[in-house]
């Protein structure tokens, strides 16, 4: 019988490649405030911390800093534009959708745990015809603190009615490793997300996969 109530994954990296999307956004973003088109990878090394951070790491890389009104209809423009092409591109990773099902079907708790804007992730998730296999999905906004804090899974504990030790944390990312250390609860780490161009080993999680169905082998 397995340790774990409930499985929490990331998206952005973990579930789906939303990469080619986010490049789009940011592209026709910068087009309309006659900025450079940087390429994807460019942006897979900015992903990770929420939209906010995404743009601002863009604007450095940009070499402008905007003035607070223009910074914000950019943001408002980044949202439009996500939203419009939220899976245009995007694919899920491997094996996802069927290691997703095989746990829900073997009992597990499953809930989603991402930094992406919260109005986004609903839409992912339908997109894909995932969303009804997850009890509870977090984004950016739905906390006050988002991950490396470790907030969201103290949440997802309290919210299921388990153990930090009963939850086990899945992503791609060294923020998903933090967040999980913080919160007291084991981690998978994902070789094939985004992670700012450096080996997810190197965050030291509690296993590391190259192939989302080996998750079936823990839990």
């Amino acid at each position: 019988m397995s340790q774990f109530k409930a499985i929490g994954f990331d998206l952005d990296g973990t579930l789906v490649n939303s990469l080619p999307d986010l490049t789009l956004a940011i592209s026709n973003t910068f087009k309309e405030f006659n900025l450079p088109n940087p390429h994807e990878e460019l942006v897979l090394t900015w992903i990770g911390n929420g939209a906010d951070i995404l743009l601002a790491r863009a604007l450095e890389w940009a070499g402008t800093t905007p003035s607070a009104d223009t910074l914000k209809q950019m943001k408002i423009r980044f949202n439009f534009h996500y939203g419009e092409n939220i899976c245009h591109k995007s694919e899920l990773y491997p094996h996802v959708k069927q290691t997703l099902l095989t746990l829900k079907e073997q009992g597990f708790t499953l809930a989603v745990v991402t930094n992406k804007p919260t109005q986004h992730v609903l839409p992912v998730l339908k997109a894909f015809e995932i969303d009804h296999l997850f009890t509870e999905t977090l984004g950016g906004q739905s906390l006050p603190a988002i991950k490396p804090h470790p907030a969201p899974l103290f949440y997802l504990c309290g919210r299921f009615g388990i153990l930090p030790q009963e939850l086990l944390f899945v992503g791609d990312s060294k923020n998903d490793i933090l967040a999980a250390r913080a919160a007291g609860c084991a981690v998978v780490g994902l070789t094939y997300g985004y992670n700012y161009n450096e080996p997810i080993a190197e965050s030291k999680p509690d296993w590391v996969f190259s192939d989302f169905a080996k998750l079936l082998t823990i839990v």
